[in-house]
């Protein structure tokens, strides 16, 4: 599930690069992928 979470929001920020979107726009999609991200690690170190 997390691993689809972060493909969703990688894609998400992809796309908003790609069309121009605003610096604050892909700065809170960025910020919510380092959420997911951080989470991803956390379960690595876990494991």
């Amino acid at each position: 599930m997390l691993d689809l979470l972060l493909n969703y929001h990688k894609r998400k920020l992809a796309k908003l690069i790609e069309n121009d979107a605003s610096y604050e726009k892909i700065l809170k999609q960025s910020q919510i992928l380092d959420k997911y991200i951080n989470i991803k690690m956390k379960e690595l170190v876990k494991s």
